[in-house]
């Protein structure tokens, strides 16, 4: 007993002296006063269907909730809305005050881009998304577009989140508009609160979501632009601290003075009629809402290998599905252990049999890998102009079943004896045919 108690002891006082030595330090170093964490509560959010087909539209002028577009990233009266969100650098949301401490004493591990640290990437250029009910139907739009000029100028995808994305972006009207830099692991939300919602703000923090932070950040800065400390609000003057090449990258591209991810000239202004960003060639525009730069698009398909790694992009609807074949041995295994839908990019280029995302008919062909499970999950009724032409093998909307009569996933067995097959008729004809006794029938609907 009595080591027991020397020991606990020696613990508290070795404690009690760690916290003074924390208390004696922190006040050296003045903090910014920005919103840490996130203040929005998405656990309590209502969700609302997946974009569909008809609302993933890139419009080249841009769209927002009032039919407008944010044009300038000033931050002034009628600029971008995102740099008044209170967030640091204006909308970049950070997770813990000692976050924000390391970014201020410069630790690489704090501030590092998705261009360097490869785990601020998202794996197989898919961003896997939830949507909030809140937005109306015009600032899905608006929403859809951003997504649509990624999907049409890049190889990311963003892809309705299925119970296998562990990592996934939560769109909701929050707190201002902001995002985390890269992707930070689990849920992570994607703020697009009050005028947020205009095409080249959302093109900005899904930006910021795929890992890049603003422009004029970059370690080569003042040789492109030359910043009026003088004319910058005193408290705001971290937001133009700017990085070392240790901590971003490049990326081999020349700096953007017309990127989306660039400051506006009158960024944080004391006196607004002055500006406190000056690009050193004259003439040229910074800070532009309209949507990406040529250079945004090249920096985007660098950093994802989209034109050196033709796997990391996924299928879509335009283009012509692959050869009805397996490459790989393995494929009927893995497919019946359920990787068709938890390896989605992958299987729909390797096993395209195995995963039934063969042309048998070619009015009846899945152009999405996750067909089967939104399928399964009622997406048919609630979603059914983009099911019906995007999924009619698994909608059933070709009048037969033409799937093969195989499970899809190894607990099949299990599911059916417990009873799935009467309690979840949608998702067990599609994906358990086998177990549930379906074969050379079409699949039930629900109730049935």
């Amino acid at each position: 007993m009595k080591t027991l108690e020397v020991i606990g002891v020696v613990a508290f006082v070795l404690t009690t002296l760690a916290l003074s030595s924390r208390a004696q330090l922190l006040p050296r170093t003045r903090l910014p006063n920005v919103i840490i964490g996130d203040p929005n509560e998405p656990e309590n959010d209502i969700l609302g269907p997946p974009l569909a087909k008809e609302e993933l539209v890139f419009r080249i002028n841009g769209t927002g909730e009032d039919g407008g577009e944010s044009e300038r990233g000033d931050g002034g009266e009628g600029g971008d809305p995102s740099l008044r969100s209170g967030f640091f650098q204006g909308d970049i949301m950070l997770p813990s005050e000692d976050h924000l401490l390391q970014i201020i004493q410069g630790s690489p591990d704090a501030q590092g881009s998705a261009a360097r640290n490869p785990a601020l990437r998202w794996p197989g250029a898919l961003i896997p998304y939830v949507i909030s009910a809140s937005f109306s139907r015009a600032e899905r739009a608006a929403i859809g577009g951003a997504m649509g000029e990624f999907h049409a100028r890049t190889c990311l995808r963003f892809v309705a989140r299925q119970p296998q994305h562990r990592d996934y972006v939560h769109i909701l009207k929050g707190e201002g508009c902001s995002s985390a830099v890269g992707r930070s692991g689990g849920l992570q939300v994607v703020s697009l609160g009050q005028g947020c919602v205009h095409h080249g703000v959302v093109v900005h923090e899904f930006m910021h979501a795929a890992g890049f932070w603003h422009e004029q950040s970059r370690y080569d800065r003042d040789q492109h632009v030359i910043i009026n400390w003088k004319n910058i609000i005193g408290d705001m003057k971290y937001n133009f601290g700017k990085k070392t090449n240790r901590l971003t990258s490049d990326l081999g591209l020349d700096y953007d003075y017309a990127s989306v991810m660039h400051y506006g000239p009158r960024a944080f202004a004391v006196d607004a009629s002055l500006p406190t960003i000056i690009p050193r060639v004259p003439g040229v525009e910074i800070g532009q809402r309209r949507g990406f730069s040529e250079l945004d698009v090249k920096s985007l398909n660098i950093l994802y290998r989209c034109d050196k790694d033709a796997t990391t992009r996924p299928p879509t609807p335009t283009e012509k599905p692959g050869a009805c074949v397996d490459t790989h041995a393995a494929c009927p295994k893995w497919a019946a252990s359920g990787v068709c839908v938890r390896s989605p990019v992958f299987m729909s280029r390797t096993c395209r049999k195995s995963c039934n995302l063969c042309e048998e008919k070619t009015d009846c062909v899945d152009t999405n890998i996750h067909c089967a499970w939104w399928a399964g999950q009622g997406e048919c009724e609630r979603n059914a102009a983009y099911m019906a032409s995007s999924c009619p093998r698994s909608c059933d909307v070709c009048g037969v079943w033409p799937g093969p009569c195989k499970d899809q996933h190894k607990d099949c067995s299990k599911w059916a004896a417990l009873g799935e097959c009467g309690r979840n008729p949608a998702y067990m004809a599609r994906n358990c045919r086998s177990s549930c006794r379906l074969c050379g029938k079409p699949p039930r609907a629900p109730g049935v």
